[in-house]
């Protein structure tokens, strides 16, 4: 059951602060790294097991155009779905600048947040809570949703009971106060921590500005068409044929912190690998074959394919794979030297390769490396899914739709990139 704290006192607060906030001198505060860019990276939703295991998400956040600081705000919706209403969290250790000398997320001279949301028009309440362990409740005030236009929530510290402690990790969570009624959605904006209560006329002119505009219509992020992204399906015709033959077939997932998967700490460890694109994939071909998959995988967080090759040799004897899923980065003349070798060693114990390409973010020698190992695959009739341009190849503002952080997909990124993957055996 959700607490309510402070609710009173926000519903009567929320607008004359809005007013005040923006009647004196700019803010002195920090700006999330990535909220204002790629809203929804280092977001994660915390809900009960028993959806984990059915597959409901109870609580979604998506980039739209809506906003009041361009290119785009974050929107939360709370599907009408089975159990209570999930949590998305936000991991402020990873989006905040940090006091390398103490290690703190949060800046000790902070004196609260500050954030803009557009309600949906009904009676219900939003809350945010400021925490001091993920997936657990703790202090937090609540928000309307009746106004369907921008204003202004400010949490003082100083106003919460207990007050949080500044010198621990605290993520920030977005949900629904208790007993509000679903669907229901919000969108929020112009994320703050603040050192001090001035105000900042130039954010005030855009929620104005944004007030006064006519109503923006969201979008979806346009991804590609799957069927553009994959390669040489020739190359898995012995598991394609197994796969039409409704016969039982083994793969060998092998890769690095994608593959494991990280960013699942949020749903029940023994739910990862479902989740994970490998399990997706298996999961969609099961169902329209018939045909049973095991999954054997071998992952290491930060691994590329050159180090430890041995690993790989080694699960290939032990698996005796029908398929090797490859997702692992290197630098292009590791690759060259290794590549040949994995085909080598996958041939010995007949196994087909597949290529995955990895979705990692855009540093110069990793998106080089990619090229060339996507156009390695081509040239050479390899099988090939193309998962960074499924994920990097929309506009950047919606990478938090299905990237968790950097370097790794959410459980939407591994649904889609397993969508991805399964396209590849049909």
């Amino acid at each position: 059951m959700l607490r309510i704290v402070f609710a009173v006192i926000v519903v009567m607060t929320v607008a004359p602060v809005f007013q005040a906030a923006f009647a004196g001198e700019a803010l002195d505060n920090y700006v999330p790294k990535y909220f204002e860019t790629r809203p929804g990276v280092f977001f994660y939703l915390y809900q009960t097991d028993t959806q984990w295991e059915k597959g409901i998400f109870s609580g979604l956040r998506h980039a739209t155009p809506d906003c009041v600081t361009p290119p785009v705000a974050l929107r939360f919706d709370f599907p009408v779905v089975d159990g209570p209403s999930g949590w998305l969290e936000y991991n402020v250790e990873n989006a905040l600048p940090r006091d390398r000398e103490k290690s703190l997320a949060l800046p000790l001279d902070s004196i609260g947040i500050s954030f803009l949301v557009k309600g949906d028009g009904s009676a219900n309440f939003g809350r945010v809570e400021v925490r001091e362990d993920y997936g657990k409740p703790d202090t937090g005030v609540d928000f309307p949703l009746s106004d369907t236009k921008w204003k202004q929530v400010v949490v003082k510290w100083s106003d919460l009971s207990p007050q949080p402690d500044l010198a621990k990790i605290l993520p920030l969570c977005f949900g629904l106060a208790s007993g509000a009624e679903r669907p229901t959605h919000y969108i929020v904006d112009g994320l703050r921590f603040l050192r001090s209560e001035k105000a900042d006329p130039e954010l005030a002119a855009l929620v104005e500005k944004a007030n006064a505009a006519p109503a923006v219509t969201a979008k979806a992020p346009a991804f590609a068409e799957m069927t553009t992204l994959v390669y040489n399906k020739e190359g898995l015709s012995k598991a394609r044929a197994k796969l039409r033959d409704g016969k039982p077939m083994k793969w060998l997932a092998y890769g690095d912190s994608v593959t494991v998967p990280v960013q699942m700490w949020n749903m029940p460890d023994n739910l990862h690998r479902r989740y994970a694109y490998y399990g997706v994939a298996a999961r969609k071909l099961h169902s329209e074959f018939g045909s049973e998959i095991k999954i054997a995988v071998d992952a290491v967080g930060g691994r590329q394919l050159s180090e430890n090759f041995e690993s790989l040799l080694a699960s290939l004897k032990k698996e005796m794979p029908d398929v090797l899923i490859l997702f692992s980065g290197d630098k292009v003349e590791k690759y060259e030297h290794f590549v040949p070798k994995v085909l080598d060693a996958a041939e010995s114990v007949g196994a087909e390769v597949l290529f995955v390409m990895p979705t990692y973010d855009g540093r110069p020698y990793r998106t080089t490396s990619i090229d060339w190992l996507r156009q390695y695959c081509i040239d050479n009739k390899l099988a090939c899914a193309d998962a960074r341009t499924l994920l990097r190849g929309i506009d950047e503002a919606y990478w938090g739709d299905t990237i968790a952080n950097v370097n790794h997909p959410n459980p939407e990124g591994h649904e889609m990139i397993g969508e991805l993957v399964a396209e590849m055996f049909k």
